[in-house]
């Protein structure tokens, strides 16, 4: 690829455009930079047939644009003025996690230099004291003193540089205005710095239907001198074919929905008409599972987020939409309105509500991203006491005359997955059956077997530490969260529970005791009260140089578990282990796209491609299960890694992957993920913000005294108990998917 640092941003495999007039401005203070991503791996039906192919997507990404450090802040703070920072807490917080770790160069020296951001101090530049020829002198006045500079800003807080020096390696503090300072260009905004809204723009501007995008990623090809006529690879005798891979995909059918009083069947063709709501004067669907209903339950509105009459006509509405599908929900027991939204606070008054009987609480805020909602999520495994999220808009939606009844359905789906139900089951459908010629229910006694256990297994890593951090040789705090999902005596009940290890380690740890509980809870709620037959482990965030790794640690851990489970019976339990990539750079569409929408440019849904394009030696298969109504469809790749004897067939495999991307259980589509791996992702994004919420409740200015180290409540003293009582500390008690 023949790009250099001179004309393009180069991380790893990916290279993007130096900032030009054709960046696009984004929520923030960023810009979007467009790139690409390339990959080169053997693909074929076979070794012997086997041939190197070149990936090519292309990318947009995030960016902090070259500015002066006071633009960034003021743009932080919603243009808003900057001194709104002194007065206003939470957005002091959010703008100091911001600007941690970001580099900034001095604009007021002769020689100008570079630092990384260690954080913001909680006093101004014109209070700030500090120490200069033994007497003490505010930041204000030492700029005017040193440099004969007087501050524009003195009401600002000062930037912190933190440096290790001396054979002590103590840390020594440089403080600096913040309009003496300007962002460095071409920094990638960091995941954890990705807001919502900067998330939102993200989908937003860089979907591309698959013409469009096949196009595109020609363009970039060219670009990159990936051609033929590239005179280095000519010298090397390699030969570049343009055209792209073309392979041979199925489609399998969709599985039937069941419902307790009736089945949804796709058509002969294998298009599912999937809905919830039905017209006027219809039966409507009840739920296979409906959730027992709370003894008691409650609802919190925050900051006065709606009226109080139209926060009634939504409570009357979700408690009918509820009865409609089964649940038999009482009328809330009373409804509280609060403006403190303080850890300490909603502790007390939920606890309160727990001893007298409250089981569910549904709370409602003004704004989608509003804070409180990680604070109550966890509170929420404190007390537990199960809550649901809903915002002001999907309020009225839900009372409006347009949408009402898919929104109140959506609601309550989540809801019966949270109190223990199951929205829906899977069978096999009556064309699939008809046109395979079937005369048993395949689906049923074999895919999606009672005695067929499934688990979903995913991680959600630290940040890096930041660089005063590396040089003080601190032992990193955040750790990485390990999330667990399983079946629970049927395929579509799910419980799940998430752990925390040391950061940056990509094999699970802990791993035996926690499948040992899940397959123990397995025969303790199955019909047979019999251990699982076959367990079938669906994981994720593994590159191809773990997988040994999987194979030899992951794979004893989970053998072990189901030796200590049996204790000492003679069942044996077969294992499958399947590596999901939901982020490789494959990209699938029609040989001949067609004009038209996303849905009609793209694969359909249940489109799995297992030969030509695929790994030539390991049991692979590329898949679209999700209906496409944006931009391109991103298709899983998915490997095994272990297949006990008897192994599955790729019918099957591939059949029961496909069938389980239907049993979400929210919503009424396909997902692009195996139910129990989404809903591992979820949980496990879940500990990463309960995490989060709990290390920085001590701390809720965002800002750094003098002689803070800014480490929060959780702080690792070397020991080796500080992940496993982090983990009991955040641990989950309450029993079905309450992350839903």
């Amino acid at each position: 690829m023949m790009f250099n640092e001179q004309s393009h941003l180069i991380f790893r495999n990916k290279a993007y455009d130096r900032p030009s007039e054709h960046d696009i401005g984004v929520n923030g203070g960023k810009v979007l930079t467009a790139g690409l991503e390339k990959n080169v791996r053997f693909v074929g039906s076979s070794w012997e047939q086997a041939v190197p192919i070149v990936q090519i997507d292309a990318k947009k990404a995030a960016f902090f644009k070259k500015q002066p450090l006071v633009e960034l802040v003021g743009t932080l703070c919603n243009r808003a003025h900057p001194k709104m920072l002194m007065e206003d807490a939470r957005l002091r917080a959010r703008v100091a996690r911001q600007l941690k770790d970001l580099v900034v160069r001095t604009t007021h020296l002769e020689t100008q230099r570079l630092f990384c951001v260690f954080g913001m101090t909680a006093e101004t530049a014109d209070k700030l004291v500090i120490p200069v020829s033994n007497q003490d002198m505010t930041v204000a006045n030492y700029m005017l003193y040193k440099y004969q500079r007087r501050l524009r800003y003195p009401g600002l807080p000062c930037i912190i540089e933190r440096r290790v020096g001396g054979k002590d390696k103590r840390p020594h503090n440089s403080f600096h205005p913040m309009e003496f300072l300007e962002v460095v260009g071409g920094q990638r905004v960091d995941t954890k710095k990705q807001t919502p809204e900067l998330v939102d723009d993200l989908i937003q501007n860089c979907r591309l239907l698959p013409m469009n995008l096949k196009n595109e990623n020609e363009r970039r090809r060219c670009q990159a001198q990936i051609v033929d006529e590239n005179p280095y690879l000519r010298s090397l005798q390699i030969h570049i074919i343009s055209t792209p891979r073309v392979g041979d995909a199925v489609m399998h059918f969709p599985p039937a929905i069941v419902y307790r009083n009736g089945k949804v069947e796709p058509s002969p063709n294998g298009d599912l008409d999937w809905r919830l709501s039905v017209p006027r004067g219809m039966q409507n669907k009840i739920f296979f599972k409906p959730a027992t209903a709370p003894r008691r339950w409650v609802v919190f509105m925050f900051h006065n987020a709606v009226d109080q009459q139209s926060a009634d006509r939504f409570i009357a509405a979700f408690v009918n939409r509820s009865r409609d599908h089964g649940i038999q929900m009482p009328n809330p027991s009373r409804s509280e309105e609060y403006d403190r939204t303080d850890m300490n606070f909603l502790i007390e008054k939920i606890e309160f509500m727990r001893r007298n009987g409250v089981e569910y609480i549904l709370f409602i805020t003004r704004d989608r991203y509003d804070p409180v909602h990680d604070t109550m999520k966890l509170t929420e495994i404190k007390c537990g006491v199960v809550t649901q999220h809903v915002r002001s808009n999907t309020l009225f939606k839900a009372i409006s005359n347009r949408g009402a009844e898919m929104t109140l359905d959506n609601l309550v789906m989540k809801m019966n997955l949270k109190l223990g139900g199951i929205t829906h089951a899977l069978t096999a459908s009556t064309a699939f059956l008809s046109k395979n010629r079937l005369t048993s229910n395949v689906m049923d006694k074999e895919w999606l077997r009672h005695s067929r256990m499934f688990f979903g297994l995913d991680m959600s890593h630290a940040a890096p530490q930041s660089l005063y951090e590396r040089q003080a040789q601190i032992p990193p705090s955040e750790p990485t969260i390990v999330a667990m999902t399983y079946s629970c005596g049927e395929p579509f009940t799910m419980h799940g529970e998430y752990w925390m290890q040391e950061p940056r380690l990509h094999i699970v740890n802990f791993l035996k005791e926690h499948v040992e509980k899940a397959v123990r809870l397995f025969r303790d709620t199955s019909k047979a009260k019999r251990l699982p037959e076959h367990v079938v482990v669906f994981r994720s965030g593994v590159s191809e140089g773990e997988y040994a790794k999987i194979i030899n640690e992951e794979g004893k851990q989970f053998r072990e578990a189901f030796v200590a489970a049996a204790e000492g019976r003679t069942e044996r339990i077969r294992l499958t282990i399947v590596v999901m990539q939901a982020h490789s750079n494959y990209r699938i569409y029609p040989e001949n796209i067609q004009q038209g929408s996303a849905s009609q440019q793209n694969v359909p849904p249940g489109t799995i491609v297992d030969v030509d394009i695929v790994h030539p030696t390991q049991t692979e298969f590329i898949f679209v299960a999700h209906k496409s109504v944006m931009g391109t469809a991103r298709p899983v790749r998915a490997t095994v890694l272990i297949d006990d004897e008897p192994r599955m067939s790729m019918d099957e495999l591939e059949g029961m992957t496909n069938a389980l991307c239907y049993a979400h259980g929210i919503v009424t589509s396909p997902i692009s993920l195996p139910a129990h791996l989404y809903a591992a992702a979820d949980l496990a994004k879940r500990g990463r913000n309960n995490f989060k919420t709990e290390q920085n409740a001590t701390d809720d200015n965002g800002s750094v005294s003098s002689s803070s180290d800014g480490r929060g409540h959780f702080t690792n003293d070397g020991s080796e108990d500080y992940f496993p009582l982090m983990s009991a500390e955040l641990a989950n008690k309450l029993k079905y998917k309450f992350w839903a």
